[in-house]
C-alpha cells in the first residue's frame, strides 16, 4: 500500500467514526429518555419478569392508557436504528484502523440494539394494544418474546461493552480515557451478568433496565468522544 493509499484510508477511518460518533450520541440520548419511559412504566409489564407475574403485568397494561407505551414505540425504535447504524460505521473505521477487537465489541453494541428494536416495537405497538383489550393467551405469547428478547438484547449489549471497554484497563492511558474504560466494563459486567440470572429464572428485569440506562449515560460520552476527535 503507497503512502497515499495509506493517508486515504486513514480519512476515510476517521470520517466514518466521526460520523458514527455524532450517531451513536444522538442514539444515547433516545435511549436514555426510553430508560425514563420504561421507568415510569408498570415494571412488570415492560420489564422481564418470572411467568408467575404475567396476570399482573396485564392487569397493570389494562389500568393504563397506553400512551407511554406508544412513545416508547416512538422513541425506542427510531433511536435503537439510528445506534445500530452508528456503531456499524464506528465499526467499519476500526477495522479500516486494524482494531478488530474494538470493532468487534461494537458490533455487538450494534446487535444489542437491532434486537431491542423488536422489543421496543412489541412493547410500544402490541402492549400498547393490550392496554385497551386483548386475550390472555396473546399477551402470554407476546409477553414471553418480548422478555427472552430484552434478556438477549441486554446480554448482547454487555458482552459487547466488555468486548469493547474491558482489553483497555490493562493499557496504560489518560484518566478520562481509563474512566470510561473503568465505568463502560462496569456496566457491561452488569448486563451481562442480570441477563444471565434472568434465563436461570432470577426475577432481575429491574438491573437490565439499569444498565441499558447507565449504557446510554456512557455511550453519549463516548460518541461525544468519537465525533469530535475521531477517538474510540
Amino acid at each position: 500500500m503507497t503512502e497515499r493509499d495509506q493517508a486515504e484510508t486513514k480519512n476515510a477511518a476517521s470520517a466514518a467514526i466521526r460520523v458514527g460518533g455524532v450517531g451513536v450520541a444522538l442514539g444515547a440520548v433516545m435511549i436514555a429518555i426510553v430508560s425514563g419511559l420504561y421507568a415510569a412504566s408498570p415494571t412488570a409489564a415492560t420489564m422481564p419478569v418470572v411467568t408467575a407475574r404475567w396476570p399482573e403485568a396485564l392487569e397493570a397494561l389494562r389500568a393504563s392508557n397506553g400512551v407511554q407505551l406508544w412513545w416508547i414505540g416512538v422513541v425506542g425504535l427510531t433511536g435503537d436504528v439510528v445506534f445500530a447504524a452508528a456503531a456499524i460505521m464506528i465499526a467499519f473505521g476500526l477495522v479500516l484502523r486494524g482494531q478488530s477487537i474494538k470493532a468487534t465489541g461494537w458490533l455487538g453494541i450494534a446487535l444489542s440494539n437491532i434486537i431491542f428494536v423488536n422489543v421496543d416495537a412489541l412493547v410500544g405497538r402490541t402492549f400498547a394494544a393490550a392496554a385497551i383489550g386483548t386475550s390472555d393467551v396473546g399477551f402470554s405469547a407476546a409477553k414471553s418474546f418480548s422478555d427472552a428478547l430484552f434478556i438477549s438484547g441486554t446480554f448482547a449489549f454487555g458482552t459487547g461493552a466488555l468486548i469493547l471497554f474491558g482489553p483497555a484497563l490493562i493499557r496504560s492511558g489518560t484518566f478520562s480515557s481509563r474512566a470510561i474504560s473503568f465505568l463502560g466494563t462496569a456496566v457491561g459486567l452488569l448486563g451481562a451478568g442480570a441477563a444471565l440470572i434472568c434465563l436461570f429464572g432470577a426475577d432481575a428485569g429491574p438491573l437490565l433496565g439499569l444498565a441499558i440506562a447507565m449504557g446510554s449515560a456512557i455511550f453519549l460520552v463516548v460518541g461525544l468522544r468519537a465525533a469530535t476527535h475521531a477517538l474510540v
